[in-house]
């Protein structure tokens, strides 16, 4: 049980476990209980999941969850019976006490799941529940919850998910998320009626909490000043306040400055810059701040890892400058620089990064500039070691190596038109296609969407406003199948099945 009173994200999780609680005391025949959150705040509406599934809980239910995607009733029930054999026979060998006496019946079954049909797993399934709440032996609820993250039918879903629902034991109830006017289990919740709980979270104001936590302590403390500068100085930016943000920039630099260390003080400098970005006219003076923080961290990258990562992100911030400005050459010239240094220093990741930066700037160029960038990166990335390609997502690049290249950049009419004018020698080419893309929102999510449509790669990269620019401020995240990321340190290149665009 968490019992800080003063920790904001443990009151906003106690919050959720008195809602769980007053609800379960409401309706404890409730079959399906279903969370409803804002979108912002699903990782604390699962920490309080995963919480209550450990020792620490502090409802007297026992929940369990397994995470998913949803292509069709049988791959989904198939693969809860497999992953249920699986997190068992984990716990089991810690537990070597445990007897739950059907398991070996329930895994030697499971073997044959490949060639079940939906309704055999269906049962199988509810066999299995049923056993291991006798196993437990538990008068208290037995909550199983499904984090789904991608859905190609929610049709489907929802019937899978009723047969379970109508099957289950008594003490027994599955527990969903959903996000607050998406609405994917709302057929659920009319035709299921007192069986289906629905409880919904209140806004837990993340933002806040971030806020909060960043600027605990001492209030004369630099250090928080600093903290507490660097999130007014993003609520500024955010707001479109160019002044505000302008004095709390110089503020942020200032407390840098009366902290010290160069890593800090060349940050502050990529940080204010980073958020100035977003206003017209400036560039010269982001330009400005980012070459200060060069300045600084430019004799000292060779002997401090920090001040080598914040170089980098200092030019690629430059390159990001002269893209806005559609000055291409400039910030593939900036995007290089960092290629070199990364390679300098061996930082191979980075250089794998960079290189991604360079060539989706060189797209919009032209071939000349393209092909060379393109062989060299390939070149670098095909003397990688076995174990380095495992760690390293060198795809992109080889992918786009291998695979003929096309850039629309410059013809005529929207860019779906554009695909389908090339969709027969995409699609019935000799070699795998993959579509790259940069750009406005919209235009991705149609990209993204005519891609899956037709079963093509497609990879996109987003163009999230960043504050520091090397992942401690968390203000670039984007969500994605696997949770929350951050666009500058995780991307800023994904592909469309980890944005769950076009599914």
């Amino acid at each position: 049980m968490i019992n800080n009173e003063h920790n904001p994200i443990a009151i906003r999780i106690n919050c959720i476990q008195d809602l769980w609680i007053e609800h379960r005391e409401k309706t404890p025949d409730a079959k399906i209980y279903c969370l409803a959150c804002e979108h912002a705040d699903f990782q604390i509406v699962e920490g309080f999941i995963r919480l209550e599934a450990s020792e620490y809980g502090r409802t007297p239910d026992i929940i369990v969850g397994f995470k998913t995607d949803y292509n069709d009733t049988t791959d989904f029930y198939r693969f809860l019976i497999k992953e249920w054999i699986t997190s068992f026979s984990a716990d089991a060998e810690k537990n070597p006490d445990w007897k739950w006496k059907d398991f070996s019946t329930f895994k030697s079954e499971s073997e044959s799941a490949d060639a079940m049909t939906a309704e055999g797993l269906r049962d199988l399934y509810i066999r299995l529940i049923t056993s291991f709440k006798e196993f437990v032996g538990n008068d208290n609820l037995l909550g199983i919850t499904y984090f789904i993250s991608r859905i190609s039918d929610v049709e489907s879903l929802n019937k899978a998910i009723k047969n379970i629902a109508e099957l289950l034991p008594e003490g027994v109830a599955i527990i969903l998320i959903d996000y607050k006017k998406r609405e994917v289990y709302e057929s659920l919740h009319e035709e299921l009626k007192d069986k289906f709980c629905m409880i919904d979270i209140p806004d837990q104001n993340m933002t806040g909490a971030y806020k909060e936590i960043a600027t605990q302590g001492n209030p004369q403390d630099p250090h928080v000043k600093y903290r507490k500068c660097l999130f007014e100085l993003g609520e500024a930016a955010s707001k479109g306040k160019k002044d505000e943000a302008k004095r709390l920039g110089n503020e942020l630099i200032k407390l840098s400055r009366e902290i010290g260390g160069t890593a800090l003080m060349a940050s502050a400098y990529l940080i204010f810059g980073g958020f100035m970005i977003k206003f017209h006219r400036e560039s010269g003076f982001c330009h400005d701040l980012f070459d200060r923080g060069i300045a600084l961290v430019l004799p000292k990258y060779h002997e401090e890892r920090d001040c080598a990562q914040i170089l980098l992100q200092l030019y690629n911030y430059k390159g990001t400058v002269d893209s806005y400005n559609k000055d291409v050459s400039s910030a593939i010239k900036q995007f290089m620089t960092a290629v070199r240094i990364a390679k300098e220093l061996d930082m191979k990741t980075e250089v794998v990064n960079e290189y991604n930066y360079v060539l989706l700037m060189a797209l919009k160029k032209d071939r000349l500039t393209y092909e060379p960038i393109l062989n060299e990166a390939f070149e670098y990335g095909y003397s990688f070691t076995d174990e380095e390609l495992r760690i390293i997502n060198l795809s992109f690049i080889a992918s786009t190596y291998l695979d003929k290249t096309y850039s629309i950049d410059e013809s005529e009419g929207n860019v779906v038109t554009l695909l389908d004018r090339i969709e027969n020698e995409l699609v019935n080419g000799e070699l795998k296609p993959v579509i790259l893309s940069c750009g406005p929102l919209p235009m991705m999510k149609a990209v993204a969407a005519w891609a899956a449509k037709r079963g093509i790669e497609a990879q996109l990269s987003l163009e999230q406003r960043m504050g520091c620019g090397y992942g401690t401020c968390v203000l670039c995240t984007v969500d994605t199948a696997e949770g929350r990321l951050k666009v500058c340190s995780d991307g800023p290149v994904f592909t469309r099945e980890q944005l769950g665009w076009g599914e």
